[in-house]
């Protein structure tokens, strides 16, 4: 029940915000239930296919920059240059269409998609079989080759830019205006990381205790959300476990429908849309996304502050 006598506009915002996380979370159990499917969970509405291991960057803000176990950097912080076998980026797509999807794909995750010399290729492959292109890129390549930006425009779908080397409002509006110039048919957003870098201090989970609150009253969508594949074929949980640290599997060693509904997976998703479920694992203690309703980091300190 609602205390109207505490009622103010951020109470408002927490409760509607909470109302919408739950009927999001009841429709998909609604939709699990007309298909019969109510034993297993969804499937994913966004895939993300990472095309090699590099970035041309060393952003402070990013999971990568303190990662030198051999994932993103070696132990002397060289980076780790390795990519996935085109065959397998291939298949990972079949597969995926053939267990019906047609949603959204990206090639970026924690790399530097463009950077990638085949990305015209399995891009223009994914397109055929009936697929979205959505992804992320810093826009360094498009600065160095212009005429790049003919080829991937209407390639990709929405292509959002990230704007990290403005020093005002009036340079980072300039620069948002001139890329949206650039491109006729492609979707422009923006991300703006290095001003706003959600939920990380020096690439770290934040973990102060205005994060506790949350963690204990919301569950957690994320993983039922994407499917994430690193470079080396490993399933992450979600975008914030570059490390895979669940184990949940690699497409060399089986398939995307073995991963996706494995009961390992199956029992992970479950524990996290519930309440309190986030506080079974110690990666997801750390962080208070709040899956698909809010990616913004100053939302979710305004929500927190009045839990």
């Amino acid at each position: 029940m609602i205390d109207w006598r505490i009622y103010n506009k951020k109470t408002l915002k927490y409760y509607l915000i909470k109302a919408l996380f739950w009927s999001s979370l009841k429709l998909l159990n609604f939709r699990a239930v007309m298909k019969g499917q109510e034993h297993i969970i969804p499937m994913w509405s966004r895939l993300m296919i990472e095309l090699h291991s590099d970035c041309n960057r060393d952003c402070s803000f990013c999971p990568r920059y303190n990662d030198y176990s051999g994932i993103r950097k070696d132990k002397d912080g060289n980076h780790v240059k390795k990519q996935m076998p085109t065959w397998k980026i291939k298949d990972i797509i079949d597969q995926v269409i053939k267990l019906g999807y047609r949603g959204s794909v990206g090639f970026h995750r924690l790399s530097e998609p463009f950077m990638d010399d085949r990305y015209i290729e399995v891009g223009t492959y994914a397109k055929e079989k009936g697929l979205i292109i959505r992804d992320h890129t810093n826009a360094d390549i498009f600065k160095k080759n212009p005429d790049f930006i003919k080829q991937i425009d209407n390639l990709v779908d929405y292509l959002t830019i990230g704007l990290y080397d403005y020093k005002n409002k009036k340079e980072k509006y300039e620069q948002m205006k001139f890329w949206r110039w650039q491109f006729k048919k492609t979707k422009i957003g923006f991300s703006f990381a290095a001003e706003y870098p959600l939920n990380r201090i020096n690439s770290e989970l934040e973990t102060d205790d205005i994060t506790g609150n949350l963690n204990k009253n919301f569950p957690c969508l994320w993983p039922m959300w994407g499917l994430w594949i690193r470079y080396d074929g490993e399933l992450s949980l979600c975008c914030e476990d570059d490390q895979c640290t669940f184990g949940i599997g690699n497409v060399f060693e089986k398939s995307i429908k073995d991963l996706w509904l494995s009961k390992k997976h199956i029992e992970i998703v479950n524990t996290l849309k519930k309440n309190n479920g986030r506080l079974n694992f110690e990666l997801c203690k750390k962080c208070y996304y709040l899956g698909n309703i809010s990616h913004y980091k100053d939302f979710n300190k305004e929500i927190m502050e009045i839990n």
